[in-house]
């Protein structure tokens, strides 16, 4: 069975190994920085103490625990035992230490400088912990240890303070988990609760807004579907009742002008059925799916679909004017269809008397409209279906469009681009 991973426990963690990591560093750091500061002390003190005092060879001289010579064979003997003369460069601290510094004091520390001033050598020794009683708490903790018992304490400090922060933030969380649990529709209408945090509080209300978008695009999907639907009940009612005029007409023998008839309308409710339905599946396909782009006329496609349309200016006085070119985009042509066959709808549907120019040049189609008629219906491009399919679809590919009502009609403007 796979454990799944805690972010509780994982924050710990990670803090215990940094708060380790880098308490551990500083102390080598700070050991370091401690032993410098030694060198510097020692090395400052020699340059101090070198020349206060004459000094001739055979004769050194001794100042405030440090040994002063012209020559290093005048030196102590533990220190030239020690230190070896071929490493002593002018001004450069030489030094060698009987120990383990991080974890016992020393047992001896010799330290020798050769200086060099208005061509006269001198040579400066000193040496620490030989020969001397330790005391007794200075065998049992080193200067060292001290440092390692600060650093231990610190280590320790550091992985219950995030211990106990994250008690204090967690609990708050999880009031969160269970509020966004139980939120339902009645309940995103109230205030989020205080969860005491402002980032919490901030979390709470994007969970409480991006639940109301959910719920907002559900009830806009119900809407739709309502439209769907409605629409679709008048072709699907007008294709039953001309099949069975045209079934009584073929048993009486009428003539085939007459079916011909029956049978137009029932192939224009068909198309707008097909239409329809294609939209409704294509919009509710998962966002990564797309449709196949083709090569599109968009004045050829205007003319067609102008002419299955045609049948809604039956009984009305209105003059169309059409202007098209040939040229092709890549385009998807089910959408394109869709998009134009509302349009050339919409102002067809919404003219009882007047004029409609249809403008057509590369990606661009301008729709206009003007109804003299005194039954004017004014609505925001026509059916409903037809506004939220071109709103969704146009939206969708980001493409140009413009819908303004006029005086007397609507001009309506798309890009495909």
């Amino acid at each position: 069975m796979k454990i799944k991973p805690s972010l509780r426990l994982y924050f710990l963690i990670v803090m215990i190994i940094t708060g380790i990591t880098t308490i551990s560093i500083m102390s080598v750091v700070s050991f370091n920085y401690f032993i410098n500061g030694l060198d510097f002390s020692i090395r400052k003190e020699m340059h101090t103490q070198a020349y206060q005092l004459p000094v001739s060879e055979g004769k050194p001289v001794k100042l405030n625990n440090f040994v002063i010579t012209s020559t290093f064979d005048d030196l102590p003997e533990s220190i030239k035992n020690n230190i070896d003369e071929k490493e002593m460069q002018v001004g450069e601290l030489v030094k060698n230490v009987d120990g383990n510094l991080l974890f016992a004091r020393p047992k001896a520390g010799y330290f020798a400088m050769k200086l060099d001033r208005n061509d006269e050598v001198r040579f400066v020794a000193t040496s620490f912990f030989s020969g001397q009683e330790r005391p007794h708490k200075d065998k049992l903790f080193p200067p060292f240890k001290y440092l390692v018992m600060i650093a231990f304490t610190a280590m320790v400090l550091f992985a219950l303070v995030p211990y106990f922060i994250l008690r204090k933030v967690t609990n708050p969380i999880e009031s969160l988990m269970a509020w966004a649990k139980k939120l339902n529709k009645q309940q995103l209408t109230k205030p989020a609760p205080d969860f005491h945090y402002s980032e919490l509080n901030s979390l709470a209300e994007i969970v409480k807004s991006s639940l109301q978008s959910v719920q907002a695009s559900l009830e806009r999907e119900q809407q739709f579907l309502g439209y769907a639907s409605h629409e679709l009940r008048t072709p699907i009612a007008i294709t039953r009742t001309n099949t069975e005029l045209l079934r009584k007409m073929i048993e009486r023998g009428i003539s085939t002008e007459k079916q011909l008839q029956v049978l137009d309308r029932i192939e224009r409710a068909s198309l707008n059925m097909t239409n329809l339905t294609e939209t409704l599946l294509w919009l509710n396909r998962q966002t990564d799916k797309s449709i196949p782009l083709s090569a599109v006329s968009i004045g050829q496609l205007t003319q067609q679909l102008l002419g299955e349309l045609h049948y809604l200016l039956n009984d009305k006085q209105v003059e169309i004017q059409v202007q098209t070119d040939d040229s092709e985009l890549q385009l998807p042509a089910v959408l394109c269809r869709i998009i134009i066959n509302n349009l050339i709808r919409n102002a067809l549907q919404h003219t009882n008397e007047g004029k409609i120019v249809i403008t057509q040049s590369g990606h661009q189609l301008i729709i206009h409209n003007q109804d003299l008629s005194e039954n004017m219906v004014e609505n925001d491009l026509g059916f409903g279906l037809g506004l939220e399919l071109t709103n969704r679809l146009v939206k969708h590919y980001e493409w140009q469009y413009k819908n303004e009502a006029t005086d007397n009609g609507h001009y309506v403007e798309i890009n495909f681009i």
